[in-house]
């Protein structure tokens, strides 16, 4: 397998252009914006992300423009911690980084001619011995294997499986990076605070910045004017405690999208052609195992491709490998985000009560058994 076409040039598809080519095998991301750029703000790379970054050699470079989390915590509206989880004790750390910072350091491991801008596949076209990957303006390539790395509305996937429209799960979600100078947040403390139907986190992606995140239960309507974000943010979260309302008001861009996923596909490869990332098994935000989900499977894929005698025979092992560990994480998000947007005051009560007094190292031995995963 001398050649492989990956659609997408987000986190999972440049990565797993980066784990190929340390296998010896030629790998070309074709995306089809003008330009590279990780939609986003910031994210949690959890221990078993940054082994991963660890075997691309990478993960020095990720740590040098990170923020390092020791503990998480919950906390009530008010800011009472319900609970503290100690997130020592494994051979990788745990890491906020913004999105951006991740995407620029996986790119400075594959050289440049590997990636092809502007182009947006209208199609795939299988052969007996390798895939034609058509692209808009009428420009064709042939491969060995496509991998598609192309997204949560994968047009490789609706060729694969037909189209699939991602599932709305009741909330909106509004992101945002702000700088923060006070003393109302530790060093290594990382935090989701809950209310009714609400929740707010906060990650310290490092050099004084924070990546934060907050949702809402709503119906499921267009985003809202980029202008208006921020004044509705702070009228939502006035009253919560501090530094919540000062890192909206110290915000210059917020994002907003709606909570999507989509129930385990039946199958994600066909011959030559598989899936990857959120392309293959999207889930919602709530364990923050999206983007270290697509690094687990770079580094599978590669393995596997390196390892088989058939290019089909690969794909199958890859998906075999991973379809019981993404199930099981997108069922585990979902689950995480229906508690988590609780809105009853009864619930809620009860929700805040049952957290603090459940001891948190039963959390932690359950939280270890996902970031102790070894590609």
């Amino acid at each position: 397998m001398n050649s492989i076409a990956i659609i997408g040039g987000g986190i999972g598809g440049v990565a797993a252009a980066v784990a190929l080519s340390k296998r010896g095998v030629h790998a070309t991301v074709y995306e089809r914006t003008p330009r590279l750029a990780e939609v986003g703000a910031g994210m949690m790379l959890w221990p078993n992300a940054t082994r991963a970054l660890q075997r691309l050699g990478l993960l020095e470079s990720v740590v040098s423009r990170s923020g390092h989390n020791t503990h998480f915590l919950v906390r009530g509206s008010c800011g009472k911690v319900l609970m503290n989880l100690a997130m020592g004790q494994l051979d990788a750390p745990a890491l906020a980084t913004r999105r951006s910072d991740l995407l620029s350091a996986l790119l400075s491991a594959l050289p440049s001619e590997r990636v092809s801008l502007g182009r947006e596949l209208t199609h795939l076209e299988p052969l007996g011995s390798g895939v034609r990957v058509h692209f808009a303006g009428g420009s064709v390539e042939q491969h060995c294997a496509v991998i598609g790395a192309d997204g949560i509305r994968s047009r490789v996937r609706a060729q694969l499986v037909g189209i699939s429209d991602p599932v709305y799960r009741g909330y909106t979600i509004w992101r945002g990076v702000a700088p923060y100078a006070g003393h109302a947040l530790r060093p290594g403390y990382n935090s989701e605070t809950w209310g009714h139907g609400s929740r707010f986190g906060i990650l310290d992606v490092g050099q004084g910045r924070y990546t934060w995140y907050a949702t809402a239960n709503a119906l499921q309507t267009d985003a809202g004017a980029p202008e208006q974000r921020k004044s509705e943010l702070l009228r939502r979260f006035a009253q919560w405690h501090e530094p919540i309302p000062a890192l909206i008001e110290a915000t210059d861009s917020i994002l907003e999208n709606g909570a999507f996923d989509l129930p385990p596909l039946p199958f994600w490869t066909t011959g030559r052609v598989t899936l990857l990332g959120d392309a293959a098994h999207p889930c919602t935000p709530n364990l923050g195992q999206g983007g270290c989900m697509a690094l687990e499977d770079a580094l599978v894929l590669a393995k596997c491709v390196s390892g088989q005698l058939s290019v089909e025979s690969a794909l199958q092992r890859y998906e075999a490998l991973r379809r019981r560990r993404t199930r099981h994480i997108q069922q585990r998000s979902l689950w995480m985000g229906h508690i988590g947007q609780w809105q009853n005051r009864a619930a809620v009560a009860g929700r805040s009560v049952v957290t603090s007094l459940l001891p948190a190292a039963l959390f932690e031995h359950n939280l270890r058994r996902v970031y102790a995963y070894q590609t």
